[in-house]
């Protein structure tokens, strides 16, 4: 255990994005990404939403989600989006599992919310590949 530690912190993290989402694209309206689907195993480190213009109005219905499948949460459960962030401000995502086997979709689906509210977020994930 200690050498597969000793190795992954010696591997470099990479990060990927989704596209970016306006939040206020209609109430249950989804929008799936697809993030990666790399050729080998990856382990997700962090995952956060990041808000890209200041949020307005009540978001906190509209959702986002990680998953291996499209409109999957085995990643990350549905996460409601937060009130009143401002610009590069962030939402940590809690990871429900880590490791993505080679070969194996990463997926995000984002369900937005009416549009009265406004602001645009996209989800970033950091991560490492294992060799």
């Amino acid at each position: 255990m200690a050498d597969m530690q000793q190795s992954l912190k010696k591997q470099a993290r990479l990060l990927v994005r989704s596209r970016l989402f306006n939040v206020d694209n209609g109430a249950g309206t989804t929008i799936d990404d697809v993030l990666m689907k790399h050729s080998k195993a990856v382990r997700i480190l962090k995952a956060r939403v990041v808000y890209t213009t200041e949020t307005a109005g009540t978001i906190a219905a509209g959702t986002i989600s990680l998953g291996t499948t499209v409109g999957g949460v085995e990643v990350v459960a549905a996460t409601a989006y937060e009130n009143s962030k401002t610009v590069g401000t962030e939402t940590a995502l809690v990871l429900a599992i880590n490791e993505i086997a080679a070969g194996t979709m990463l997926s995000c689906r984002h369900t937005g919310v009416a549009s009265a509210a406004a602001g645009e977020v996209y989800a970033e994930v950091e991560y490492s590949v294992h060799e």
